[in-house]
């Protein structure tokens, strides 16, 4: 008999917690992670993270609540609406369709890093985001106020995964493309005061294109860009405009090559406000850039972790040598940022499948760092349950008919499993970040030939 949902829920919880905990792996450190990011080091299954992720949510509402009750005192009178998976507040217009969609999560970091004396002031920035210019607007009237915004790519994708409780009649709020595998460009409206991200609606009012109005948003962004880089390190540039669109910059040809690097361009986005340049070839410069990355994106409102290298084919994740100074920095950078991206996914996505009646588990992404400090993402594949698992370094192969408490069959490296098992692994289409529906289980005679490569085999 097939397992309901929430019985695989449970025993996975079980299998990864014990898992994490160290009862069969008791040398893996649990590596902290930044501030801004949600704690990897433990699986979010284990022993009392429930309570924990129940009080997370519990503050997240009641922000939400303080910010539903500033908008209304600042005079927004008609109907909002707050989606708590999502945590974001939707602004009708006077037609009744989407003026507004207020992203809580920075406004929220950014409460909650402000000193009890502060907070009240760090709630009313809301209400400048919801006088963001609404429907109807001319085009005329906007074009010079377009300008394109680099964001993580994850931003975008979750608001695509439906709410079943929560039907909205508003086409998809956002339109985007992606840019370097792991970022997205969109267009805002940019009155100076606030913006609005634009949609599929917006451009079918105007009669134009979205690659149209990204024309017209890049020559926006271009004259507003004349000043020059900041060197911050020998072949490390920053920028400086601080005008929320400083990411945006690294669109611009012209303002990527004011920096004069070695190798090809390798630019760091941790913040709107902070791009980061230096060189593929310059190790002293990637460590530097990497390093102060880091820090800004321990911050509130990270961006992305991600260095991109620019190729003949445009942007593309970076990472340099695993021998070199700067790969540990940079490779922990941008697994941070996998993590948050999957976590936030896992979320919706349950709940998704729960609304569904899918008897389908969303597998943890998890970190632990081994005896060197390098990092790992690992995910659990158990026997019998039907899964759906991230892209991680290695993969804990458990029988449930073992007991929780049982050791891994096996830990296999991610390539060799994709090698031996691809057929198997079926990719979710149109999942950010990527996910794998992992069909069967390996048979004896599979694992008895992982376990004579010494390449596939991931053990202490």
């Amino acid at each position: 008999m097939m397992r309901s949902h929430r019985t695989a829920r449970g025993l996975l919880a079980l299998l990864v917690g014990a898992l994490i905990l160290g009862l069969w792996w008791a040398d893996v450190r649990k590596e902290p992670s930044p501030a801004a990011v949600p704690t990897q080091g433990a699986s979010p299954a284990s022993p009392g993270d429930g309570g924990r992720a129940a009080a997370l949510q519990q503050d997240k509402d009641e922000y939400a609540r303080k910010a539903l009750e500033t908008l209304r005192a600042a005079g927004f009178t008609d109907p909002l609406t707050y989606d708590p998976e999502r945590f974001l507040i939707q602004i009708p217009d006077a037609k009744g369709q989407q003026a507004q969609t207020i992203f809580l999560g920075n406004l929220y970091e950014e409460y909650r890093a402000a000193p009890p004396e502060q907070r009240d002031r760090a709630l009313q920035r809301i209400t400048v985001l919801g006088r963001a210019p609404g429907s109807p607007i001319s085009y005329t009237s906007a074009r010079s106020s377009l300008v394109p915004v680099v964001r993580p790519r994850a931003y975008f994708a979750l608001l695509e995964i439906p709410d079943l409780n929560n039907l909205s009649p508003f086409p998809r709020p956002v339109e985007w493309r992606p840019l370097g595998e792991v970022l997205a460009v969109a267009i805002v409206l940019d009155t100076g005061d606030a913006m609005k991200y634009l949609g599929q609606e917006q451009f079918r009012e105007w009669g134009i294109t979205f690659d149209e109005a990204l024309g017209v948003a890049m020559e926006n962004l271009r004259s507003q860009s004349s000043e020059p880089l900041i060197p911050v390190a020998p072949g490390v540039c920053a920028s400086g405009w601080r005008d929320s669109h400083d990411v945006s910059r690294m669109l611009l040809d012209e303002v990527v090559r004011r920096c004069k690097v070695r190798g090809d361009p390798v630019v760091f986005v941790p913040q709107r406000d902070l791009l980061l340049i230096t060189g593929s070839e310059d190790e002293e410069g990637l460590l530097r850039a990497a390093e102060l990355a880091q820090k800004a994106f321990q911050a509130p409102r990270p961006l992305d972790g991600h260095a991109l290298r620019r190729t003949l084919q445009g942007w593309r994740p970076f990472l340099p040598s695993p021998y070199g100074k700067a790969w540990l920095a940079m490779r922990k950078l941008a697994v941070y940022s996998q993590a948050r991206d999957y976590t936030d996914q896992r979320d919706l996505l349950r709940q998704h499948h729960e609304q569904l009646g899918l008897d389908l588990f969303t597998a943890d992404f998890v970190l632990a760092d081994d005896e060197q400090g390098h990092i790992i993402s690992q995910a659990v594949w158990v026997r019998g349950v039907d899964t759906l698992l991230p892209r991680v370094d290695r993969i804990f192969f458990m029988d449930s008919e073992l007991g929780p408490e049982a050791p891994p069959v096996a830990v296999v490296r991610w390539e060799a499993v994709e090698r031996d098992m691809g057929a198997r692994l079926l990719p979710m289409e149109g999942d950010y970040p990527v996910r794998y529906r992992a069909q069967g289980f390996p048979s004896p005679e599979q694992f008895a030939r992982w376990k004579k490569d010494p390449k596939a085999m991931d053990v202490p």
